[in-house]
């Protein structure tokens, strides 16, 4: 299969389409309460770098998908593009992930009405390990 239609597969579909969409509105919600202050191209430029860091880490880890494939027998290896690929979703995924926590945890009101539930989560996980 040829890296276009890999390319194609991994991230063409509606679901695949939606995750995208949301790692994009989680960096523009972060961008916009870091920087409640500043104008909107300061915002819009730290969201931009914010998605671009996902799509970095997403780059590594496709990349490192590729060095440990080699490890696997030949015959139940996959092609190097399916394994760049699904790493670099992976990363896109795990890099919004990552953002969404540091935002319910450090910003205030990130998650808006929502916010009250997960503090609350987080104080009751807080008093079982504490």
């Amino acid at each position: 299969m040829s890296m276009e239609s890999e390319f194609k597969a991994k991230f063409g579909g509606f679901w695949n389409s939606l995750v995208i969409l949301l790692v994009i509105i989680i960096c523009l919600r972060f961008s916009s309460l870091e920087l409640a202050g500043e104008d909107l191209g300061t915002r819009l430029s730290c969201s931009l770098q914010l998605f671009l860091s996902c799509i970095g880490a997403g780059i590594i880890l496709g990349i490192l998908r590729i060095f440990l494939s080699f490890s696997n027998d030949t015959y139940t290896r996959a092609p190097a593009s399916a394994n760049f690929t699904s790493g670099l979703r992976f990363g896109i995924v795990a890099g919004g992930t990552l953002i969404l926590l540091a935002g319910m945890l450090q910003l205030e009101n990130f998650l808006g009405p929502l916010q009250l539930i997960v503090d609350a989560l987080f104080a009751k996980l807080y008093a079982l390990f504490a």
